[in-house]
């Protein structure tokens, strides 16, 4: 019996399981004392109880589930009857609770509990408390511990919510700018001048899907229609064949139009690629959530129409247009919120419009969502 305990023990630390769709609760209890020994085992079914009911969707197995089995493959063993000894989907593991109870000055008693998200080694929760070694105390702080450290864990997505989300991004640039200064040349005052005029209109819809904790899947379209003017003048400008300097007039102008579609494939899960494009929930202590989305579009490939002119005593440019082949990708990263919600709720929906100014591309933008999100 105790050889095949420690058995048990050792695939519980080697087995890490990551389906996130179904999170898997593992608990176990440390007993130090005559009195916290007597109660281990009730208090890993209470924690066991209390996740249940605020994480219906969660498997949750204990220490003593697996010692129930072993035994009863034991008898089974004993009677003759084959071996079905599989414990592959009782040891999955998520989330580790760590339950301790301590016996102390003669008459008090120590509960606590921690949470490890197990796949990634990280703690996430813990609480404790102190009472007498009585039965109703011990219950008490039992009760008390698991409700807390359920409640804490509203702050993390453990039931994923899924559903779809629907994202609308409109940006406009239109941007003057002017640079002027004296110039001399030729015992004469000249102007430098250099005025820039672009424009961008782009529009994205990206129509998603979550499916997971935060995979998600879907489809998008954007446009682009851009231009950029350039216009030169300079009564001074040094002549490429020689020192002379003399006044000449340049003038630049690209324009691009493009259409694209579809989500960026980059990443790979399991050897397998996927969308890059993620919805992120953030709970916050209270009670309210964010909602994140990042990605990128599939890469669209158009050409840029490039024209080149000058006039001038020197240098001059007859007027000349060139088709340069671009790549673009459209980006998303947006931040919506703070809203109501907690993770435990049932449904998170909202639609919603902002307007923002990029501090990155100084584009005016327009960004719209609709999600309705169930777990």
């Amino acid at each position: 019996m105790r050889k095949k305990l420690i058995i048990s023990w050792a695939l519980l630390l080697l087995v890490i399981v990551g389906n996130a769709q179904k999170p898997h609760f593992f608990v176990i209890c440390q007993a130090k004392g005559d009195s916290s020994q007597k109660y281990a085992g009730s208090y890993e079914r209470v924690m066991a109880s209390y996740l249940q009911d605020y994480y219906p969707c969660a498997s949750v197995k204990t220490q003593g589930d697996i010692e129930n089995r072993i035994g009863m493959e034991r008898i089974n063993q004993l009677l003759g009857y084959e071996s079905n000894m599989n414990f592959c989907d009782d040891l999955k593991c998520d989330y580790l609770l760590n339950l301790e109870l301590s016996d102390f000055l003669g008459t008090q008693i120590i509960v606590s509990a921690s949470v490890l998200f197990y796949r990634k080694a990280e703690p996430l929760v813990r609480t404790a408390k102190y009472g007498s070694k009585d039965y109703a105390s011990i219950k008490a702080l039992v009760n008390s511990v698991s409700e807390t450290i359920c409640k804490k864990l509203e702050h993390y997505e453990i039931c994923p919510f899924t559903g779809p989300v629907n994202l609308t991004i409109e940006s406009t640039l239109d941007s003057n700018s002017r640079l002027e200064y004296g110039v001399y040349c030729n015992e004469i005052d000249q102007r430098y001048v250099k005025e820039f005029k672009e424009k961008r209109i782009t529009k994205s819809e990206w129509r998603l899907q979550r499916v997971g904790i935060p995979a998600t899947n879907g489809d998008m379209s954007f446009t682009l229609d851009e231009s950029l003017e350039i216009n030169e003048e300079d009564g001074c400008h040094q002549c490429s064949q020689s020192k002379r300097e003399a006044g000449r007039i340049w003038k630049s102008s690209k324009t691009f139009k493009i259409n694209g579609e579809g989500i960026s494939h980059l990443s790979l899960r399991n050897g397998i690629p996927q969308e890059d494009t993620r919805v992120e929930l953030k709970f916050m202590s209270n009670g309210q959530y964010y909602l994140i989305i990042k990605g990128t579009s599939k890469p669209a490939t158009g050409n840029e129409s490039d024209t080149e002119s000058a006039q001038g005593s020197c240098d001059i440019i007859n007027p000349v247009t060139k088709q340069v082949p671009r790549e673009v990708t459209v980006p998303v990263n947006v931040i919506f919120g703070p809203y109501p919600g907690k993770s435990t709720d049932k449904i998170l929906t909202q639609k919603d419009t902002k307007k923002q100014r990029n501090k990155i591309t100084n584009e005016q933008e327009s960004i719209s969502i609709d999600f309705t999100l169930q777990q």
